[in-house]
């Protein structure tokens, strides 16, 4: 095979390794409007800080598997591209993971929450949050999760 077929072939390796992550990277942002969302109001009983680990975002390990096909094929050098864009990927992945598992863990806020029905639940928010017990809330839930807002 000539070089130059050579190269022309680890391009297409490349380019379909970028498209791939891309999408995986892109799929997740799909807006769901329309959607239905039940609504009810509670009182915080209790309200404490914590440490909250999400789940990693894939799009991650996916662009890093990318970027590190691409870079390992163009290390590699003449007749190694498809081996150095498969060690390069996996080790991409390797970083991406690492990267998104630390950007995974948030401080939050865990609210306990009575709801007027009289069921207590629990419910740990992103950030630091200001809910003190007393404050009456309400709580939004639906295919995206639960939203807790302060009412007066």
């Amino acid at each position: 095979m000539s070089r130059l077929a050579a190269t022309r072939r680890s391009g297409r390796l490349v380019l379909a390794v970028v498209f791939i992550g891309a999408i995986l990277t892109v799929a997740p942002l799909a807006a769901q409007s329309n959607t239905v969302q039940s609504v009810s109001y509670g009182n915080v009983v209790a309200a404490k800080a914590v440490t909250i680990q999400d789940k990693p975002d894939s799009g991650k390990v996916a662009g890093g598997a990318a970027v590190g096909a691409v870079a390992g094929a163009a290390i590699a050098g003449h007749g190694r591209h498809f081996g150095g864009a498969i060690i390069g990927g996996m080790a991409g992945a390797a970083v991406g993971s690492a990267v998104a598992k630390s950007e995974s863990v948030k401080p939050g806020t865990e609210l306990i929450i009575k709801l007027e029905s009289g069921q207590e639940i629990a419910i740990q928010i992103p950030g630091q949050q200001t809910f003190m017990p007393g404050d009456r809330v309400r709580l939004t839930t639906g295919p995206n999760g639960t939203k807790v807002e302060r009412v007066g």
